[in-house]
């Protein structure tokens, strides 16, 4: 190793971001941050929600994966001015079943939606380590100013500081907005969203000496089908045993998984959000034992074993069990085939809505909130 000469300047290690608060995943970098930072005062300093509704949507590629991002920008309404990029299909169907007005929970929100935003707050609710970010780029910290905080959403959980990928996509994010900002401040005057499900497409331009940095295709979005993930593996021992003890057969189950708004994690550490399946007997309303998740974890899997343990605890079989998803009930009926029961789709669970409410009311989760 050479040994430093003295009178001659070390180069310095550039600094990384959210180590600390990112232990085991790749830190955003210097180089990604300062990006981060001139794109979002240009974003800032033209204000783009003057003239453009969260509904307003602009696509682009992921520059990492294949998946398209769907950029909404926030401020219309003159309380939360942000960019926020929703990844993938499975995000834009929720954002449309948000657009609708459809009233969802903040845990429904956090456990559906992944992407990364960039948000315009006020000093007093920064964080420590988004004021050493805003520091090192000598952005001003003083009182009325506001300040970007930049975040990444995770299925399943809070939204948390971004890693170097995550940060990567958000700045193309800011930067393909920008490149159509600037071309509605050129002039162009069309109405791109007049037609449902049609969107101004930005893609990184192939023609060298076009003096554009993105060309713009219209670009026709269908409703994403919906999915239903595999069946989780059966506990058969457990199975086996309930069989064994010959339960009766009588009443009906109503059966639910869901998120719910509360933090699960330590400090410096991602914060899950609740999640829990759960289980009461239709007709006195009792809930049962509930079962408690990690995002990790399959629903299948947790729904399965709520449903077991709420036979185990009634020591009885019932003769359906109620279900308000269509996901939930092909996941359940492998389970209620081994049982020799039934699985029915309903419109509503009344018994376990009241439970569920009050189970939700006890973290702490706050009330529904319009989309």
């Amino acid at each position: 190793m050479a040994t430093p000469q003295p009178g001659i300047p070390q180069r310095q290690t550039p600094p990384e971001f959210f180590k600390k608060q990112l232990a085991g995943e790749n830190p955003l970098t210097f180089g990604t941050a300062e990006r981060l930072f001139i794109l979002a005062t240009g974003f800032i300093a033209v204000r783009p929600w003057d003239f453009l509704e969260d509904q307003h949507l602009i696509l682009l590629k992921s520059p990492l994966s294949n998946e398209t991002c769907y950029c909404s920008v926030m401020g219309a309404l003159g309380e939360v001015f942000s960019l926020h990029a929703y990844v993938g299909d499975e995000s834009y169907s929720y954002f449309r079943k948000m657009a609708a007005g459809r009233p969802v929970s903040v845990g429904e929100f956090f456990g559906a939606l992944r992407g990364v935003y960039v948000e315009f707050l006020g000093l007093s609710e920064l964080t420590p380590p988004d004021r050493e970010l805003a520091r090192m780029f000598e952005h001003p910290l003083k009182r009325g100013s506001k300040v970007p905080i930049f975040r990444a959403l995770r299925p399943g959980y809070h939204p948390w500081y971004p890693t170097e990928n995550e940060g990567v996509v958000l700045a193309e994010c800011l930067g393909a907005v920008m490149a159509f900002w600037e071309r509605m401040l050129k002039g162009d005057s069309r109405d791109y969203w007049k037609d449902a499900g049609v969107f101004p497409s930005m893609l990184p331009a192939q023609d060298c000496g076009n003096s554009e940095r993105y060309d713009l295709e219209m670009v026709k979005v269908s409703e994403p089908p919906a999915t239903t993930p595999e069946p989780a593996p059966l506990d058969q021992g457990r199975i086996r045993e309930i069989r064994d003890r010959t339960y009766p057969i009588r009443g009906v189950f109503e059966a639910d998984h869901f998120y719910g708004g509360a933090m699960i994690g330590k400090k410096n550490e991602r914060k899950a959000c609740v999640r829990m399946g759960i289980v009461a007997d239709a007709e006195s309303g009792m809930l049962l034992p509930p079962e408690l998740g990690m995002p990790e974890r399959a629903t299948s899997d947790i729904i399965a074993t709520v449903v077991l343990s709420a036979v185990e605890t009634a020591h009885r079989l019932p003769r359906e069990i109620r279900v308000t998803q269509h996901q939930l009930k092909s996941l359940l009926e492998p389970l209620a085939a081994e049982l020799g029961i039934t699985v029915r789709m309903v419109k509503h669970l009344p018994a376990l809505e009241e439970a569920k409410q009050e189970l939700l009311t006890l973290m702490g989760d706050p009330g529904p909130f319009m989309g």
